[in-house]
């Protein structure tokens, strides 16, 4: 731990050394990453909030950031993807994606061109250039014949 008592700086050691995931699921299960439990993987994943977060200013809020997130799709740290975010304007949205393991990640360009219409480009292991039309219920006729 170094830093100071508001502002700690905490980085896990281990002898071999190991991944700092590995590290975080020892230290606070005693098992290795690849054995956890959903349960285990939550605790692991609460814990490494807790870690970036602090008990001052969270992480999020003091890199200007908007998303910061963790998932996980099968209850596994190998499959956990960590998403951090930042609306630059009304219109134009940065986001970038990497799971724990993988070894890139992927950037996001999100555009609003209107209410209904965003256009989503995609760069990393997978490029893409996506376009989405919202049609929202609440002004469409269908919605006023339900009233």
């Amino acid at each position: 731990i170094t830093g100071t008592a508001l502002s700690p700086r905490i980085k896990l050691y281990a002898d071999p050394d190991r991944t700092d995931t590995e590290k975080l699921a020892m230290l606070v299960t005693g098992k290795s990453s690849d054995n956890l439990s959903r349960d285990d993987t939550a605790l692991v994943q609460k814990a490494a909030f807790a870690l970036l977060a602090g008990d001052g200013e969270s992480i999020s809020s003091r890199f200007g950031l908007d998303t910061l997130g963790v998932a996980t799709n099968s209850g596994t740290t190998k499959d956990t993807v960590v998403t951090v975010g930042k609306q630059i304007s009304d219109r134009l949205y940065v986001g970038y994606e990497r799971g724990l393991k993988a070894t890139t990640g992927t950037l996001q360009l999100i555009y609003r061109i209107n209410n209904n219409l965003n256009i989503r480009a995609q760069s990393g292991e997978e490029s893409a250039i996506d376009l989405f039309w919202t049609l929202r219920w609440d002004n469409s006729p269908f919605e006023k014949s339900k009233r």
